[in-house]
């Protein structure tokens, strides 16, 4: 019997210790929140899990490219959705477009090529953006990265791996703006970690660099 009774107290107080250790990596998010579907930059996320993540893995800093890093496909494809649009008007309108005959049923499929090519290069832009993430938890940081719809590349290491972060921002519009890119550099000859272009770049390095010193704190 006492046995019985020294085994569950062991099993207790790791359960203490495992529920401590996650209390203590979320107070390294300073506002836990609720993650928006487009959101950016979120520290602490609620109600957000990822594919690899452990059972007692807590996410303590979501990334991803500023929205503003996309204007420049939106407004692409703003101005390419338009020409077709332009084209009917001006044959509309000017004899020389009305002299050559094409029939309508290969203008409209012409058209729906046209438009299905521009819908792909929307969707394979937004993609891009969208699965680029970068993660920061309370034992690891994950980087992703999307090259196109099919290929991915997912690259990990250890909070205790991590020697160095620091970010750059330069720039107007990344000043005005307020993103820029961070920069984790682990021991050895393992990668840099980047996250490019990201909102908050100072209060995420300062994130990962607490982190960093409650890690070799602990270690």
């Amino acid at each position: 019997m006492p046995d019985i009774f020294v085994a569950t107290n062991k099993h207790n107080i790791e359960n203490k210790k495992v529920a401590a250790n996650i209390i203590n990596a979320s107070s390294v998010a300073r506002d836990p929140a609720h993650i928006h579907i487009l959101a950016s930059f979120c520290e602490n996320p609620q109600g957000f899990t990822f594919q690899t993540q452990r059972q007692n893995e807590v996410i303590l800093l979501f990334l991803r490219r500023h929205f503003i890093t996309n204007l420049t496909w939106i407004l692409t494809a703003i101005i390419f959705s338009l020409i077709p649009i332009v084209f009917i008007v001006l044959s509309s309108k000017f004899t020389l477009f009305t002299a050559i005959q094409i029939p309508k049923q290969f203008v409209t499929v012409l058209i729906l090529f046209y438009y299905l090519i521009l819908f792909s290069y929307v969707f394979i832009n937004f993609i891009t953006w969208f699965y680029n993430v970068f993660l920061v938890t309370n034992e690891r940081i994950v980087d992703v990265d999307y090259s196109n719809i099919v290929v991915h590349n997912v690259a990990e290491t250890k909070v205790g791996q991590v020697e160095d972060v620091h970010y750059d921002q330069s720039g107007f519009i990344r000043t005005l703006l307020n993103f820029g890119d961070v920069f984790v550099q682990t021991a050895g000859a393992e990668r840099v970690f980047e996250a490019l272009a990201v909102p908050k770049p100072r209060e995420a390095a300062n994130i990962i660099a607490d982190l960093i010193g409650k890690e070799a704190h602990e270690g």
